[in-house]
């Protein structure tokens, strides 16, 4: 699978798109409904956006990324992890995911992984590949729940 990556944007290749019959720019549309939602508090209709965009397109990574979030929220930790897992597996790069994994490992104890996971993060944000100010908190926060544990 090709993928743009840009800010927060990610994208399928177009002929995997076509083949399910949307376009990009509909589930790039889809997938900021569910965040628009997310955004509102709207968590169960943001759900079943990013459910049904997973269903459509399961190859896009924002979308499990999206129930990833989901199951933060719900407090279904199996769930988040298994869309973080699926979003990565999808993107390997993918250094939100990454971040929303560690979250859940930190929440069921997984102390080792998600060490491993910070280190890897850290070492990103050292080298200049994360500079969004967002996911930079979001390590540190990360960072120091693990300290703190």
């Amino acid at each position: 699978m090709t993928q743009e990556q840009g800010g927060d944007e990610i994208r399928p290749s177009p002929s995997e798109l076509l083949k399910r019959g949307y376009s990009e720019d509909e589930i790039s549309h889809i997938y900021e409904l569910g965040r628009l939602f997310l955004e509102n508090g709207e968590v169960r209709r943001a759900e079943a956006i990013f459910q049904g965009l997973t269903e459509i397109a399961p190859e896009f990574p924002a979308g499990w990324l999206g129930l990833s979030y989901v199951g933060i929220q719900n407090k279904n930790l199996d769930d988040a992890i298994f869309a973080a897992r699926q979003a990565l597996r999808l993107d390997p790069e993918f250094n939100e995911a990454l971040l929303y994994l560690v979250c859940c490992l930190l929440s069921i104890g997984d102390y080792t992984t998600a060490g491993t996971y910070l280190g890897e993060l850290g070492e990103k944000i050292e080298g200049g590949a994360i500079t969004h100010p967002n996911m930079i908190r979001f390590y540190k926060a990360q960072l120091m729940r693990y300290q703190n544990r």
